[in-house]
């Protein structure tokens, strides 16, 4: 009898204590979308330094065509996360949301980029007039004041999706 019971016990210790297949799944989607997206921001000819290097060289149309291409990689990554079947994992749907909202708005400051370079086009056309390249040098400023308004965006989703993350782990054993 108490053989069984002690059977029994390791049992539904064991099974309450299991981690989901499917919430390891989506734990390794986020941690490929994170690693995707440090490459492509931050990594070694990545994305965001081809694009620097076009400024830099005056390829506006080369700028431009990393811009798509940034977009076209967040909105695989997106749609990776998108695709995870998350309806019965604890906090499963919240994370989901949580990162594709992240993600988004990362998205939306990487493709703003597109008017900045219009911008720095236009302030670097010699046969534009003064007027008309110091409006652009004025635009330039406006651009800055909602870019900075993006990134606080962006810091709170971060923090959301952290917080989120963080439970979502602990309940499903992933610590």
């Amino acid at each position: 009898m108490i053989r069984r019971n002690i059977l029994l016990a390791l049992l539904i210790l064991s099974l309450i204590s299991c981690q989901s297949k499917k919430a390891k799944h989506l734990n390794t989607v986020l941690g490929s979308a994170e690693r995707a997206e440090f490459n492509m921001m931050a990594g070694k000819n990545g994305l965001n330094e081809k694009k620097l290097k076009c400024v830099i060289d005056g390829d506006f149309k080369c700028a431009l065509q990393v811009v798509d291409e940034e977009e076209r990689a967040f909105n695989q990554i997106i749609n990776k996360i998108n695709a995870v079947e998350t309806n019965d994992i604890k906090y499963g749907n919240a994370l989901k949301k949580a990162a594709i909202s992240y993600y988004e708005a990362v998205k939306q400051l990487e493709i703003f980029d597109r008017h900045e370079i219009a911008i720095q086009q236009l302030s670097q056309n010699k046969a534009n007039t003064v007027q008309l390249r110091d409006n652009a040098i004025a635009k330039q400023g406006q651009l800055l004041k909602y870019k900075s308004e993006m990134h606080k965006l962006i810091n709170k989703r971060e923090k959301q999706l952290s917080e989120i993350q963080k439970r979502f782990n602990s309940v499903n054993h992933l610590d």
